[in-house]
C-alpha cells in the first residue's frame, strides 16, 4: 500500500502538502472500526473513521495529500477527492496543521472557500465558558473515595433509587400532590440551590470516573443553551479507553449519581414528617429524574444518553449518519429530489434510519420550544431573542435550502408546480392535524379555607385585651364570652358623665321646687344631651366583653399573644363558624379569568397540606380584579404564594391585582378541612385543539395592538 501511495501524482483540488502538527496520534480501539485522533498539545480528542484515520495517518508522516489519497481511496473505494477536501479544510479550521503550529498554535488557516462558516446567530444562543481546570482536585478525590466511582457503587445507586420507588409504592398520589404547588416563588429557592448542587454531583461523577479509569479532566465550567445555564466536565479523555464498557460507566456515571440522590429523597420523604422537608425531597426527585430522562439520558440530544447509545452500538458517528439519512429523506420523498442514498454501517440500518428521523423531528420540536418559552418567560426581551433565535434556526436554513432549490431550478433539475403542490399537501396535513389534537392546559391557584358565612369577631372599642375566655379551635356558644377589654380612659369618662348628670337632676329639681321655668328648660336640654351621650358611652364599655355571635367553632391565630396589649376599635380577632359550613376563597391572576365562565360547575381538583385531594366546582367569580390582599396568609410574606408590597399608608398590596373566586364545600368536604388552611386550586382549561390554541394566541396578540 506504501509503495503505491510514495509514486502518487498530485490530486486537483488538494494542496501537494498538509504536514500536521507535533502531537497528534491515533488511538484504534478493538472493539470498532472508529479510531479517535488525540491533540496532547490542547488535550482535545476527536473521533473518525477508519478510512480518514488513514488519510490522518499518510499525512502524519510524510505529509503528502496525494500519498495518503492513494492509500485511502484503494483501503475504501467510496471515499472520494470530496472527501479528502473535505477533511483537508476540518484539519485546517480545528487548528491541526503545521501552518497553525508555525502561527503558534492561535491563528487558525482561513478556510477555503464553500467551507462553512459558523452560525453567528446560533452561537450567541448556545456558547460555553470554560471556568477551572479541575483534575488536580478529582485526582485528590479518587485517590480516598475512588470506590464511590466504581462499577459497584453504580449499581448500589441504582439499587438504592428502586428501595425508594418501592417504598413510595402506593404513595403516589400523595407524592404527586406536592407538586400542585410547585410553580410558586416561595419554592423557587429550593428548587434552584437543588439544581445546583445537583448539576455539580453530576459533573463530578462525570469526571472522577473518568479520572479513575486514567484520563484527564482538564476543563469545567458552564454552557448557555437559549439562556438556560448547564454545566460540563470536558471527560473526552475516556475517548482514548479501549474499552468501551469504561466508556459507558464514565457516561452513566452523572445519571446514576442523580439517581442515587433520587433514592435517598424518596426514603427521606417517606420518613420525615416535616412538609418543608417533604417537599424539598420531591423537589430533588423532580429534578433528578425528570431532568435526567428528558435531558441527560435523552439519546435525540448530543447529551449523555447519545454517547452512551453510540458507545453500546459501537457506532460512534451516529448522529451525523442519522443526520445524513434524514437529509436524503427530506431531499427524496419531501422535496422530490433524486437524492443519493447514503451509505449506513451495520448490517440492518432500519434502526438508524428511524433514529436520524426522530432526532430531526425533535430538534424542529425542541427549538420551536425553546424559543416559544423565551419568549413567554422574558416578556419583550423574549420575543427579540425569540425572533433572534427563528431567524437563526428557521429564516437562515430556509433561505439557504430556497437558494439550493432555486439553483436546481435554474439548472432544470426541479419542478416548482411539483414542488409546490408537494409543499402544499405537506403543509395541509400537519395544519390539519393541528386542528385535531385536542389539548389541555392546566395551572394552580392559592385558595384559603374559611367558614361560609364567616362570623368576625372585631373590637368595636379601642382598650387593652384584660382576659381571654375561649381558645384557638374551642368550640363556643352564641353570647359566650370570648375576649374582655380595659379602657380606663373610657370608664373615668363615663363616671363623670353620671356624675354631670346627677347634678343636672338636681338642678332641675331646683328648678321646678322654685317654679324658674328658664332654669328648667336649659337644665332638661343638657340633661337629655347628657342621656345620649351616657348610652352611647355605655354601649362603648358594655362592648368590652366581646361574644360569639353565634355557635360554632373559635378560629384565632395567636391570641394569646395579644393577652394585655392594645387592639384599635374595628380590628379582627378571631372568627366563629360553623364546621360543616365552609368555603374556599380563591385568588386567580387576571389573565386567567378570560375563561370564568368555563369553570362554573366545573370539577376542579383542590389540594390541601396533610390532607386528601378533594373535587369541587367554583359557586361565585367576582368580576372585579383588586390588589388588596385575599387573606394575609396567602402573601408570600407569611408563607404563602402571593407577592405583596407595603404602601405608604402601612397596609400591604399585592404586587398585581387579582380576582376573587368562590367555592362552597359540601359538609363532609368541610369537616375534612381545617378553616384557616391554604390550598391549591388546579384550575384548566376546556378540550381545544392546538391549532385552535395557536389561532386564539395569534389573535390576542394582534388585538393587542
Amino acid at each position: 500500500m506504501s509503495s503505491l501511495g510514495d509514486n502518487a501524482a498530485a490530486v486537483p483540488g488538494l494542496p501537494e502538502l498538509m504536514p500536521l502538527r507535533r502531537g497528534l496520534c491515533l488511538h484504534h480501539r478493538r472493539e470498532s472500526t472508529q479510531v479517535v485522533l488525540e491533540d496532547n498539545v490542547r488535550s482535545k480528542f476527536y473521533r473518525l473513521g477508519a478510512v480518514e484515520a488513514l488519510f490522518i495517518q499518510n499525512l502524519i508522516e510524510n505529509g503528502s495529500t496525494a500519498h495518503a489519497f492513494s492509500n485511502a481511496s484503494q483501503v475504501d473505494a467510496s471515499f472520494t477527492i470530496e472527501n479528502a477536501v473535505g477533511l483537508c479544510k476540518w484539519l485546517a479550521i480545528n487548528e491541526l496543521t503545521a501552518a497553525n503550529s508555525a502561527n503558534g498554535g492561535t491563528t487558525p488557516d482561513r478556510p477555503a472557500k464553500g467551507a462553512s462558516t459558523p452560525n453567528p446567530f446560533a452561537l450567541a444562543f448556545f456558547w460555553k465558558i470554560p471556568i477551572v481546570n479541575p483534575d488536580q482536585w478529582l485526582q485528590t478525590l479518587v485517590r480516598y473515595f475512588g470506590w464511590l466511582f466504581c462499577s459497584q457503587a453504580l449499581l448500589l445507586g441504582l439499587a438504592c433509587f428502586l428501595l425508594g420507588v418501592l417504598q413510595t409504592s402506593g404513595n403516589w398520589a400523595e407524592f404527586s400532590n406536592s407538586y400542585e404547588n410547585l410553580f410558586t416563588p416561595w419554592r423557587g429557592l429550593t428548587l434552584a440551590l437543588a439544581w445546583l448542587v445537583l448539576k455539580v454531583i453530576h459533573e463530578t461523577a462525570h469526571g472522577a470516573t473518568c479520572r479513575r479509569y486514567g484520563g484527564e479532566v482538564n476543563e469545567a465550567g458552564f454552557a448557555m443553551i437559549l439562556l438556560m445555564p448547564i454545566a460540563y466536565v470536558n471527560v473526552t479523555s475516556s475517548w482514548r479507553f479501549a474499552s468501551r464498557w469504561q466508556r459507558l460507566h464514565v457516561t452513566l456515571a452523572g445519571v446514576a449519581a442523580e439517581l442515587f440522590i433520587a433514592g435517598l429523597a424518596l426514603i427521606a420523604w417517606n420518613l420525615c414528617d416535616s412538609l418543608p422537608l417533604k417537599q424539598a425531597a420531591t423537589d430533588v426527585v423532580l429534578l433528578a429524574t425528570v431532568s435526567s430522562l428528558l435531558f441527560n439520558l435523552n439519546p435525540l440530544l448530543k447529551f449523555d444518553g447519545y454517547f452512551a447509545l453510540a458507545d453500546a452500538t459501537g457506532i460512534d458517528n451516529l448522529y451525523s449518519f442519522g443526520q445524513r439519512y434524514a437529509q436524503y429523506f427530506g431531499n427524496r420523498y419531501i422535496l422530490g429530489l433524486d437524492a443519493e442514498v447514503p451509505t449506513l454501517p451495520g448490517s440492518r440500518p432500519a434502526w438508524i434510519k428511524l433514529y436520524g428521523l426522530s432526532a430531526a423531528v425533535y430538534r424542529v420540536f425542541t427549538i420551536s420550544g425553546l424559543l416559544i418559552a423565551a419568549a413567554a418567560l422574558f416578556k419583550g426581551a423574549g420575543i427579540a431573542i425569540a425572533i433572534a433565535g427563528g431567524f437563526s434556526f428557521i429564516v437562515r436554513p430556509l433561505w439557504t435550502l430556497a437558494n439550493h432549490l432555486w439553483k436546481l431550478h435554474g439548472e432544470s433539475e426541479l419542478s416548482l408546480a411539483r414542488l409546490a403542490v408537494r409543499l402544499g399537501l405537506l403543509v395541509s396535513l400537519v395544519f390539519g392535524a393541528m386542528w385535531f389534537a385536542p389539548v389541555s392546559f392546566t395551572w394552580t391557584a392559592p385558595a384559603i379555607v374559611q367558614y361560609d358565612p364567616p362570623a368576625v369577631l372585631r373590637s368595636r372599642s379601642a382598650g387593652f385585651i384584660a382576659a381571654l375566655h375561649a381558645r384557638d379551635g374551642q368550640p363556643v356558644v352564641e353570647g359566650q364570652t370570648i375576649v374582655t377589654l380595659r379602657n380606663d380612659e373610657l370608664e373615668l369618662e363615663l363616671a363623670g358623665l353620671r356624675k354631670e348628670l346627677a347634678q343636672t337632676d338636681q338642678e332641675i329639681l331646683a328648678a321646678q321646687w322654685n317654679a324658674d321655668s328658664s332654669k328648667l328648660g336649659d337644665a332638661q336640654s343638657r340633661r337629655a344631651g347628657l342621656v345620649e351621650q351616657v348610652e352611647e358611652l355605655q354601649i362603648q364599655v358594655d362592648s368590652m366583653a366581646i361574644r360569639a355571635p353565634n355557635s360554632g367553632t373559635l378560629v384565632a391565630r395567636n391570641l394569646h399573644l395579644l393577652l394585655e396589649t392594645y387592639v384599635e376599635a374595628g380590628q379582627e380577632l378571631a372568627v366563629v363558624g360553623r364546621e360543616d359550613s365552609k368555603r374556599l376563597k380563591v385568588s386567580i391572576a387576571q389573565i386567567d379569568v378570560k375563561q370564568a365562565a368555563e369553570w362554573i360547575n366545573h370539577p376542579l381538583r383542590i389540594v390541601v397540606d396533610d390532607a386528601p385531594s378533594i373535587t369541587a366546582s367554583f359557586s361565585r367569580i367576582e368580576t372585579r380584579a383588586d390588589d388588596s390582599s385575599p387573606d394575609d396568609s396567602l402573601l408570600a410574606t407569611n408563607g404563602g404564594s402571593l407577592p405583596a408590597v407595603p404602601s405608604a399608608e402601612g397596609a400591604v398590596h399585592l404586587m398585581e391585582p387579582r380576582v376573587n373566586a368562590y367555592i362552597r364545600l359540601t359538609a363532609a368536604q368541610a369537616l375534612q378541612l381545617r378553616s384557616g388552611k391554604r390550598a391549591y386550586v388546579s384550575i384548566g382549561n376546556s378540550q381545544q385543539t392546538l391549532g385552535g390554541i395557536i389561532y386564539q394566541h395569534c389573535f390576542d396578540f394582534i388585538d393587542s395592538f
